[in-house]
């Protein structure tokens, strides 16, 4: 099916396309898209998907038009000649009927009706893309590093020491602050806002800290802080009518992507694969290209 030419074709192709030639896992990678092509292509032609799709029809119309002594026939006449000459072999006609077979094998009739249990169990599994993320609340205690960072942070250090022997909590503890101009008391803060405000190792930090203990000294992107986190909100899921329609389509991708690599196994064992794969990737040839012995 792949002699070792038409690979040498594809890495050409991918040549083009890149503007550089393809490593070697990328031209496997390549080799075995090609050939799962094929293979829906031929799976298409052997279940007559051409004779039922209208932009087929309408292309080989147009096409045999273009080269009819008599282009004035009739639509089925002309369909059937440019048939007969062999004309559904180009590449857009290819195109269309992969996409044609695999849209088929994608679709499944439980998709009709998703029901709100199937969303809420599609979110709880996907929890980490729908989480509204934790937030913190938490004060802390400046130490400016614009004029002298070595003494900023042994004062800092010495600062922790207090404040940990002694208990303090604001607004005691704002006594031993430099001045913030963005104050000493942030509330319900995202992390991914503690980054773009303070940077992103300030921000780690703060997230990972327990709470109701002084922590530091911590760099920002202002100087050195002394942090007590007094409250941690946990992530949550967003309500169901806010995140319907969204989940509903992921939901349906999820279910037609999981069809379409079953059906392509199956494919994949219907039909004899033989590869001729150039030397270089015969050692590492994944068992998708190795075909049947």
């Amino acid at each position: 099916m792949f002699p070792t030419e038409r690979v040498e074709r594809l890495r050409e192709e991918f040549k083009l396309e890149h503007d550089r030639l393809p490593t070697p896992a990328e031209l496997r990678a390549f080799v075995a898209q090609a050939v799962d092509n094929e293979l829906l292509e031929r799976e298409a032609r052997r279940l007559g998907l051409a004779h039922e799709d209208s932009s087929v029809r309408l292309r080989l119309v147009q096409k045999m038009r273009a080269v009819s002594e008599n282009p004035g026939q009739p639509e089925e006449a002309l369909y059937k000649q440019a048939l007969r000459l062999g004309l559904d072999n180009d590449v857009l006609i290819r195109r269309l009927l992969v996409e044609k077979l695999r849209m088929v094998l994608s679709r499944g009739p439980e998709d009709a009706v998703v029901s709100d249990a199937d969303v809420v169990a599609f979110l709880e599994r996907n929890r980490a893309r729908y989480e509204t993320p934790g937030a913190v609340t938490f004060a802390h205690v400046f130490f400016s590093t614009s004029t002298d960072a070595k003494r900023a942070r042994a004062e800092a250090l010495s600062a922790l020491g207090q404040l940990r022997s002694k208990n303090m909590l604001p607004p005691a503890s704002e006594e031993l602050s430099d001045a913030f101009p963005l104050g000493l008391e942030f509330r319900g803060k995202w992390e991914s806002q503690l980054a773009a405000q303070f940077g992103e190792r300030f921000a780690g930090r703060v997230i990972a800290a327990p709470v109701g203990r002084w922590i530091g000294p911590i760099d920002s992107t202002y100087g050195l802080h002394l942090v007590l986190v007094q409250e941690k909100a946990a992530g949550a899921l967003p309500s169901l009518e806010r995140v319907r329609a969204q989940a509903t389509r992921e939901l349906l991708e999820e279910r037609a992507g999981h069809r379409f690599g079953l059906a392509m196994q199956r494919l994949r064992g219907e039909y004899d694969i033989r590869v001729d794969l150039p030397p270089e990737l015969v050692s590492a040839t994944p068992p998708s290209l190795a075909g049947k012995p």
